[in-house]
């Protein structure tokens, strides 16, 4: 993983939680979202949230589930990518949206 220094992170960080709010926009998914403290925090009609908040000591971002904490690490040429599998954030954020609401769920984040 490549090493962000600290505003350097911040910045990718804002910019894929914007690319995730423009994508579920345009999924048109049944749910709420709100910036907080640096976090993003969905709240899905159905009662799950997720949160996809920064963890500055470690430069990583975090996605909290109702069934864990998944943890991404920025990699310049492939974007955010998940620490046990290194699949794409996109990919793992549809697929546990997907899993949670019930509906196909396609994200692009153009990372």
């Amino acid at each position: 993983m490549q090493e962000l220094n600290e505003s350097e992170f911040h910045r990718q960080v804002d910019l894929i939680q914007d690319r995730i709010e423009q994508a579920l926009d345009a999924a048109d998914l049944d749910l709420d979202m709100e910036q907080t403290e640096g976090a993003l925090v969905l709240m899905l009609a159905a009662g799950p949230r997720l949160v996809i908040g920064r963890q500055p000591a470690s430069r990583e971002l975090w996605v909290a589930t109702p069934d864990g904490t998944l943890h991404f690490g920025y990699q310049s040429a492939h974007g955010w990518i998940h620490d046990s599998d290194g699949e794409a954030l996109g990919i793992v954020l549809a697929q546990v949206l997907g899993d949670l609401s019930g509906d196909e769920v396609e994200l692009e984040l153009d990372e």
